[in-house]
Protein backbone atom coordinates (compact mmCIF):
# COMPACT_ATOMS: atom_id res chain seq x y z
CA UNK A 1 0.00 0.00 0.00
CA UNK A 2 1.08 3.51 -1.18
CA UNK A 3 0.71 6.19 1.92
CA UNK A 4 0.38 9.66 -0.12
CA UNK A 5 2.55 12.09 1.24
CA UNK A 6 0.78 15.01 2.65
CA UNK A 7 1.72 18.87 0.89
CA UNK A 8 3.41 21.40 3.58
CA UNK A 9 3.74 25.06 2.89
CA UNK A 10 6.86 26.59 5.06
CA UNK A 11 8.50 29.72 4.58
CA UNK A 12 6.88 30.35 1.30
CA UNK A 13 7.71 26.94 -0.09
CA UNK A 14 5.05 24.22 -0.84
CA UNK A 15 6.41 21.01 -0.17
CA UNK A 16 5.61 17.97 -1.05
CA UNK A 17 6.30 16.20 1.62
CA UNK A 18 6.05 16.74 5.33
CA UNK A 19 9.18 14.83 5.79
CA UNK A 20 10.40 17.68 3.39
CA UNK A 21 8.99 20.68 5.02
CA UNK A 22 10.63 19.52 8.39
CA UNK A 23 14.64 18.64 6.36
CA UNK A 24 13.83 22.65 5.78
CA UNK A 25 13.14 23.59 9.70
CA UNK A 26 16.56 21.68 10.08
CA UNK A 27 18.32 23.16 7.77
CA UNK A 28 17.35 26.67 9.45
CA UNK A 29 18.10 25.71 12.80
CA UNK A 30 21.50 25.05 12.14
CA UNK A 31 21.90 28.06 9.27
CA UNK A 32 22.03 25.62 5.98
CA UNK A 33 21.19 28.48 3.36
CA UNK A 34 18.75 25.98 1.03
CA UNK A 35 16.79 26.00 -2.33
CA UNK A 36 14.05 23.78 -2.70
CA UNK A 37 13.51 21.86 -6.35
CA UNK A 38 15.47 24.52 -7.97
CA UNK A 39 14.66 22.92 -11.47
CA UNK A 40 14.43 19.90 -13.30
CA UNK A 41 17.36 18.10 -14.66
CA UNK A 42 17.57 15.55 -17.24
CA UNK A 43 20.64 13.06 -16.16
CA UNK A 44 22.93 10.32 -17.43
CA UNK A 45 23.65 9.16 -21.22
CA UNK A 46 19.86 8.30 -21.33
CA UNK A 47 19.03 11.41 -20.38
CA UNK A 48 16.16 10.79 -17.75
CA UNK A 49 14.35 13.33 -15.62
CA UNK A 50 15.13 14.12 -12.12
CA UNK A 51 14.20 16.85 -9.63
CA UNK A 52 16.21 17.12 -6.93
CA UNK A 53 14.56 17.95 -3.52
CA UNK A 54 16.97 20.47 -2.00
CA UNK A 55 20.35 22.22 -3.11
CA UNK A 56 22.35 23.54 -0.26
CA UNK A 57 24.10 26.16 -1.77
CA UNK A 58 27.21 27.25 0.69
CA UNK A 59 27.90 23.86 0.49
CA UNK A 60 27.54 23.09 -2.62
CA UNK A 61 25.36 19.35 -1.81
CA UNK A 62 22.18 17.94 -3.43
CA UNK A 63 19.69 16.56 -1.15
CA UNK A 64 17.09 13.70 -1.78
CA UNK A 65 14.74 13.13 0.81
CA UNK A 66 12.81 9.70 0.94
CA UNK A 67 10.79 8.61 3.59
CA UNK A 68 11.51 4.79 4.58
CA UNK A 69 7.95 3.68 3.18
CA UNK A 70 9.31 4.78 -0.30
CA UNK A 71 12.00 2.94 -3.01
CA UNK A 72 14.73 4.92 -3.69
CA UNK A 73 16.39 5.40 -7.26
CA UNK A 74 19.88 4.84 -6.73
CA UNK A 75 20.51 4.12 -10.25
CA UNK A 76 19.40 7.89 -11.08
CA UNK A 77 20.84 9.20 -8.36
CA UNK A 78 23.89 8.09 -9.39
CA UNK A 79 23.00 9.80 -12.77
CA UNK A 80 22.31 12.44 -11.21
CA UNK A 81 26.43 12.84 -9.94
CA UNK A 82 28.12 11.60 -13.24
CA UNK A 83 30.67 14.12 -13.57
CA UNK A 84 29.84 14.93 -17.89
CA UNK A 85 25.65 13.80 -18.22
CA UNK A 86 24.72 15.12 -13.92
CA UNK A 87 23.53 17.97 -12.05
CA UNK A 88 26.86 19.71 -12.48
CA UNK A 89 27.08 22.57 -9.31
CA UNK A 90 30.81 20.70 -8.12
CA UNK A 91 32.29 22.02 -4.85
CA UNK A 92 35.89 23.12 -4.88
CA UNK A 93 37.67 19.44 -5.23
CA UNK A 94 35.63 18.80 -8.25
CA UNK A 95 32.65 16.67 -6.89
CA UNK A 96 29.29 16.19 -7.53
CA UNK A 97 27.77 15.38 -4.00
CA UNK A 98 24.55 13.83 -2.86
CA UNK A 99 22.95 13.27 0.31
CA UNK A 100 19.92 10.67 1.20
CA UNK A 101 17.93 11.88 4.29
CA UNK A 102 15.06 9.71 5.71
CA UNK A 103 13.33 10.27 8.52
CA UNK A 104 14.51 12.72 11.12
CA UNK A 105 16.91 10.96 13.60
CA UNK A 106 16.61 10.75 17.25
CA UNK A 107 18.80 10.63 19.93
CA UNK A 108 21.54 12.87 21.12
CA UNK A 109 24.61 12.01 18.98
CA UNK A 110 25.56 12.82 15.28
CA UNK A 111 23.95 10.06 12.90
CA UNK A 112 25.56 9.73 9.63
CA UNK A 113 23.26 10.02 6.33
CA UNK A 114 24.14 8.17 3.19
CA UNK A 115 26.05 10.02 0.53
CA UNK A 116 27.07 9.29 -2.87
CA UNK A 117 29.92 11.33 -4.65
CA UNK A 118 31.85 11.40 -8.05
CA UNK A 119 34.92 13.25 -8.86
CA UNK A 120 36.05 14.23 -12.62
CA UNK A 121 38.95 15.90 -10.26
CA UNK A 122 41.29 12.71 -12.14
CA UNK A 123 39.12 12.63 -15.09
CA UNK A 124 39.02 14.01 -18.31
CA UNK A 125 37.61 17.68 -18.88
CA UNK A 126 34.19 17.92 -19.70
CA UNK A 127 33.27 19.32 -22.96
CA UNK A 128 34.81 23.02 -23.90
CA UNK A 129 36.95 23.28 -21.16
CA UNK A 130 40.96 22.51 -20.93
CA UNK A 131 42.30 19.47 -19.37
CA UNK A 132 42.80 19.24 -15.30
CA UNK A 133 46.20 19.86 -14.43
CA UNK A 134 47.87 18.15 -11.23
CA UNK A 135 46.03 15.07 -11.45
CA UNK A 136 48.59 12.54 -11.96
CA UNK A 137 47.69 11.52 -15.11
CA UNK A 138 47.80 14.88 -17.69
CA UNK A 139 44.33 15.36 -16.68
CA UNK A 140 43.21 12.48 -19.60
CA UNK A 141 42.77 9.33 -17.39
CA UNK A 142 38.97 8.54 -16.71
CA UNK A 143 36.68 9.31 -14.23
CA UNK A 144 36.42 8.07 -11.00
CA UNK A 145 33.14 5.80 -10.00
CA UNK A 146 30.75 6.65 -7.65
CA UNK A 147 31.54 6.52 -4.23
CA UNK A 148 29.46 5.92 -1.07
CA UNK A 149 29.69 7.32 1.96
CA UNK A 150 28.18 8.73 5.08
CA UNK A 151 28.31 12.43 5.96
CA UNK A 152 27.31 14.31 9.31
CA UNK A 153 26.28 17.79 10.57
CA UNK A 154 28.85 19.71 12.11
CA UNK A 155 29.03 23.43 12.94
CA UNK A 156 30.64 25.26 10.79
CA UNK A 157 32.29 27.79 13.22
CA UNK A 158 33.64 24.92 14.83
CA UNK A 159 35.26 22.88 12.67
CA UNK A 160 38.61 24.28 12.79
CA UNK A 161 39.29 26.57 16.22
CA UNK A 162 42.80 27.37 15.63
CA UNK A 163 42.12 28.86 12.07
CA UNK A 164 43.32 32.61 12.38
CA UNK A 165 42.40 33.72 9.44
CA UNK A 166 39.43 35.82 9.90
CA UNK A 167 38.39 35.92 6.23
CA UNK A 168 38.33 31.88 6.02
CA UNK A 169 36.78 31.68 9.52
CA UNK A 170 33.68 34.04 8.55
CA UNK A 171 33.42 32.05 5.09
CA UNK A 172 32.71 29.03 7.11
CA UNK A 173 30.54 30.56 9.82
CA UNK A 174 28.24 31.68 7.04
CA UNK A 175 28.18 28.35 5.99
CA UNK A 176 26.22 27.65 9.05
CA UNK A 177 27.30 24.28 9.22
CA UNK A 178 29.53 21.57 7.22
CA UNK A 179 29.02 18.05 6.45
CA UNK A 180 31.69 16.00 7.73
CA UNK A 181 32.74 12.39 6.54
CA UNK A 182 32.11 9.83 8.89
CA UNK A 183 34.08 7.00 7.44
CA UNK A 184 35.86 6.21 4.28
CA UNK A 185 34.28 6.17 1.46
CA UNK A 186 33.72 2.85 -1.29
CA UNK A 187 32.56 2.33 -4.36
CA UNK A 188 30.58 -0.51 -2.84
CA UNK A 189 26.71 0.44 -2.36
CA UNK A 190 25.74 -0.21 1.76
CA UNK A 191 23.03 -2.69 2.32
CA UNK A 192 20.09 -2.46 3.83
CA UNK A 193 17.84 0.71 3.97
CA UNK A 194 20.23 3.11 2.68
CA UNK A 195 17.66 6.35 4.03
CA UNK A 196 17.89 5.24 7.49
CA UNK A 197 20.36 7.64 9.38
CA UNK A 198 22.96 5.80 11.59
CA UNK A 199 23.63 6.82 14.72
CA UNK A 200 27.54 7.29 15.23
CA UNK A 201 28.75 5.32 17.70
CA UNK A 202 30.98 6.97 20.24
CA UNK A 203 30.59 10.59 18.92
CA UNK A 204 30.17 12.93 21.89
CA UNK A 205 27.42 14.77 22.39
CA UNK A 206 25.99 17.13 20.20
CA UNK A 207 23.54 20.14 21.85
CA UNK A 208 23.40 21.82 18.22
CA UNK A 209 22.47 18.57 16.21
CA UNK A 210 19.61 18.03 19.44
CA UNK A 211 18.14 21.17 18.90
CA UNK A 212 17.72 20.93 15.08
CA UNK A 213 16.56 17.67 15.48
CA UNK A 214 14.06 18.51 17.99
CA UNK A 215 13.16 21.55 15.68
CA UNK A 216 12.69 19.50 13.11
CA UNK A 217 10.57 16.71 14.30
CA UNK A 218 8.23 19.27 16.68
CA UNK A 219 7.32 21.63 13.96
CA UNK A 220 3.48 22.19 13.87
CA UNK A 221 1.69 21.69 10.35
CA UNK A 222 -1.92 22.16 9.26
CA UNK A 223 -2.88 19.84 7.02
CA UNK A 224 -1.89 21.05 3.75
CA UNK A 225 -1.48 24.31 5.01
CA UNK A 226 1.67 26.75 6.27
CA UNK A 227 4.26 25.86 8.94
Amino acid sequence: MTIKAIDTTYKGCRFRSRLEARWAVFFDTLGIRWQYEPQGYLVGEKRRPYLPDFYLTELRWWVEVKGPLERLDVPLLLDAVDPVYGLGREDPFCMTNMLVLGDIPTGEVPSGHLSIRRSRAIGTPLRGQNAIVGAGCGGHCTFTGPLFGYHFFAPACGILPDVDDDGFRHMLCKAGALLVPACRSSTAQPAGDITEPIPLAGAPYAEYLEHAYVAARSARFEHGERG
